[in-house]
């Protein structure tokens, strides 16, 4: 679990023997007792949390960002890319050592690749919007092997808790369709309302999708297809939705409104919202559920949200028990994928228009 860091005690040269790394680094007198072994690792120091990070380019407009479940690396979906699919970096060092490619014969659609996910430290699945492909990378026999969503512009792609099954969201075809994880083989394709976005499990057979015109969070039975309940939103646009499965909280992120609602699922009742920076886009929860994070593009840009945006976006903690922001930063430019490492140390996420990742320590 990550706990605020209150205290600490002597703490030799090698920056972590004596601390534990489930506290947030945000004490700058500590900061600055790392700095130089941690500078000698390539990080770079800021006065500010979170002090240190590092930063690496990508192809064009990086989209999603995710550890793989050992944290060795970090693959990057690229939106904008003709061709180039996924960059796939060293989380030690931000080396990229594999891209993987794709082809088509037209180039128009050769691009679009939106959301990526691990398996497990050997498979990679991501979306192509512009074809409704899903991909499979196999690490170990760097494989790369394609399949139809059976939709239209696909975006987000998800496995449920036991990983037998698969959720994919089409934007267009205002669907979502279940696959069977081992076999690939369709096992059910489910109506949404328009434009459906975020994708989280409640459990093994229950999911909701976040509706991006309409603001509502839908829950369907993905066995019967069947819908089950309406979470009426507050207006377009609902981002991405997370799930607490130990006290049955939903989570998810309103692009227009700024706000990012916590909503009771066992009540059925809305516990709050709280403001963050212009357009929250990716919101991921820590694995003990305690702390939000939130990714936030900032303003749009007069000619669209395709442009450099005005100035940079911010990403933000939240508190999920007090509900309340804890920390938040100035990051790059339209700040739009968001990932935790599994062991509480580092938050990646990607810079749509600065086309780069950044990765933040934010924990010892």
């Amino acid at each position: 679990m990550i706990y605020t860091l209150l205290v600490f005690t002597s703490i030799k040269k090698q920056h972590a023997q004596n601390v534990h790394n489930d506290k947030f680094l945000n004490d700058n007198n500590l900061a600055l007792l790392v700095k130089d072994s941690l500078e000698k690792e390539g990080w770079i120091y800021q006065k500010d949390f979170p002090f240190f990070f590092k930063k690496t380019k990508t192809g064009k407009a990086p989209k999603s960002c995710s550890f793989s479940p050992n944290d060795s690396t970090i693959a990057v979906t690229l939106l904008s890319d003709s061709a180039v699919a996924v960059e796939l970096f060293k989380t030690n060092n931000l080396e990229k050592f594999k891209t993987i490619i794709t082809k088509h014969e037209n180039a128009e659609k050769n691009k679009g690749y939106a959301e990526g996910t691990w398996k497990n430290n050997n498979e990679f699945w991501f979306t192509r919007m512009t074809t409704g492909d899903y991909f499979i990378w196999d690490k170990e026999k760097d494989k790369l092997s394609k399949f139809d969503s059976k939709g239209i512009w696909t975006k987000i792609i998800e496995f449920s808790p036991n990983k037998n099954v698969v959720a994919m969201s089409h934007w267009i075809s205002n669907s979502v369709t279940i696959f069977d994880v081992n076999n690939k083989q369709l096992i059910k394709k489910i109506k949404t309302g328009k434009t459906p976005r975020g994708i989280c499990w409640l459990n093994d057979s229950t999911f909701a999708v976040a509706l991006f015109n309409k603001g509502d969070i839908e829950v369907f039975n993905s066995q019967s297809g069947e819908k089950i309940f309406n979470i009426k939103g507050y207006g377009g646009a609902a981002r991405d939705v997370q799930y607490d499965s130990t006290n049955k909280l939903l989570y998810y992120s309103n692009m227009s409104l700024s706000k990012v609602f916590k909503y009771d699922w066992e009540q059925k009742k809305y516990i709050g919202s709280v403001r963050v920076d212009l357009k929250p886009n990716s919101i991921r929860l820590s694995d003990d559920y305690s702390y939000l994070f939130v990714s936030c593009r900032g303003p749009n840009n007069k000619e669209g949200y395709t442009k450099r945006s005005p100035r940079n976006g911010d990403i933000y903690i939240l508190d999920t028990n007090k509900w309340e922001a804890i920390e938040n930063w100035r990051a790059g430019n339209q700040p739009t994928g968001l990932d935790i490492s599994s062991d509480k140390k580092y938050l990646v996420q990607s810079n749509f228009q600065d086309n780069n990742i950044i990765l933040w320590l934010i924990s010892l």
